[in-house]
């Protein structure tokens, strides 16, 4: 008996020292591994880094306009017909539940900025019921939604033809949860609908950290 409740004991020292599961974790390599990490583990995880790019409203926004905010983010262009669509419509739907909580923000990054200028992006967002200022349409330097795609966010990018080795970046399904400090909290299948219940939970989740 007193060998059990010392091995009892040991058991609960473990736990004690292990980080916890619930909550969500983190993401902090391109490998997409999912880590539950203690609070103190959490201060150096990897950041989407600063950027400055034009949204619909041909306002300018940054990195560090994120701050704060829990954001869900994504890749599209405006002349994509085949995922685009889908996305957009499970995202206006957390747009739509999120709406009155301005702590909330969803960024659509434009992948063919060299077509989709601002007022590009803002005809499309007034067609599409997209809302300035809660749902930011976002375009740019080519290279700089390139860099972001891959290194910011860790969203998988290829030529088109599957090879992953030129600098073409297609439309994607992933999206993609950042907490206030801007670290990869989800990623998501964006057109499952499946997953937009995981998507709102996890916005949920995040807000009640802060």
């Amino acid at each position: 008996m007193k060998r059990y409740w010392m091995a009892l004991v040991a058991l609960a020292g473990l736990n004690a020292c292990a980080p916890p599961m619930d909550g969500l974790p983190y993401y902090r390599s391109a490998d997409l591994t999912p880590e539950w990490l203690s609070e103190s583990d959490a201060e150096h995880v990897h950041r989407v880094p600063d950027f400055e790019l034009l949204d619909q409203s041909n306002e300018t926004v940054t990195g560090e306009d994120l701050d704060g905010h829990v954001v869900l983010a994504s890749f599209f262009f405006t002349s994509c017909a085949q995922v685009c669509p889908i996305l957009r419509s499970r995202l206006a739907e957390v747009q739509d539940e999120f709406l009155d909580d301005e702590r909330v923000l969803l960024l659509s990054h434009s992948i063919m900025p060299e077509a989709d200028s601002v007022p590009v992006l803002a005809r499309y967002a007034a067609s599409n019921g997209i809302v300035p200022g809660k749902w930011h349409l976002l375009t740019g330097d080519h290279e700089l939604s390139l860099e972001l795609a891959r290194k910011g966010y860790f969203v998988d990018v290829d030529t088109g033809a599957g090879d992953r080795t030129g600098t073409e970046l297609i439309h994607t399904e992933t999206v993609v949860l950042l907490d206030t400090h801007r670290r990869i909290r989800g990623v998501y299948t964006g057109t499952l609908q499946v997953e937009l219940a995981r998507i709102v939970r996890d916005i949920e989740t995040l807000l009640a950290e802060q």
